[in-house]
């Protein structure tokens, strides 16, 4: 990882899809780390989560604030469209987060995942940033290729997931635990 000039840690670039006119076009976005332990980090996730309304970037928020001892370090990542300039994390350059449970077993685990809602396409019509929640994904699997990535889908998600070759966890009873096989 790469430390670049807000505290956040810079980990690789991805590329996604932004809307030019009337055509997506590739674009570079940047995918971060947030530095739990720092005060301006943590007031651009407050700020992300009260300028997205109540969805899991709320939760991941307060996750974020609590010390964690559950046998799991807590990480959560950024999808960030900031490119320079980077005094702080700009909450209203991400596109998306992450908050990740890296276990000490042989799994990890996707606790929330939320995309800017203004990116969600069938939400408000064209969206103006494709494929940032499967940059995300690619990251993580990147990030951990040598473990399982478990998570709970909600019902909406479960064909996102699916694409993105998580399949029904056999370990569990629910059809919404997913699990991606390194």
């Amino acid at each position: 990882m790469n430390q670049i000039n807000f505290t956040a840690n810079y980990i690789h670039s991805v590329k996604i899809k932004k809307l030019e006119g009337s055509v997506y076009k590739p674009f570079e976005a940047a995918f971060t780390e947030i530095d739990l332990n720092n005060k301006r980090d943590l007031f651009s996730l407050k700020e992300t989560s009260d300028n997205w309304g109540e969805c899991f970037a709320e939760d991941i928020y307060q996750d974020a604030c609590k010390e964690t001892s559950l046998g799991y370090k807590n990480h959560i990542f950024a999808l960030t469209s900031q490119k320079n300039n980077f005094d702080t994390l700009s909450p209203e350059k991400i596109l998306g987060l992450v908050e990740f449970h890296e276990k000490k077993d042989n799994t990890n685990k996707i606790e929330f995942l939320q995309v800017q809602p203004d990116c969600v396409s069938c939400q408000f019509g064209k969206a103006n940033f494709k494929r940032i929640g499967s940059a995300i994904i690619q990251s993580l699997k990147i990030l951990y290729p040598d473990k399982p990535i478990k998570l709970h889908s909600v019902i909406d998600a479960k064909k996102f997931y699916q694409k993105h070759h998580f399949i029904r966890d056999k370990s569990s009873y629910d059809n919404l635990d997913l699990i991606w096989n390194a």
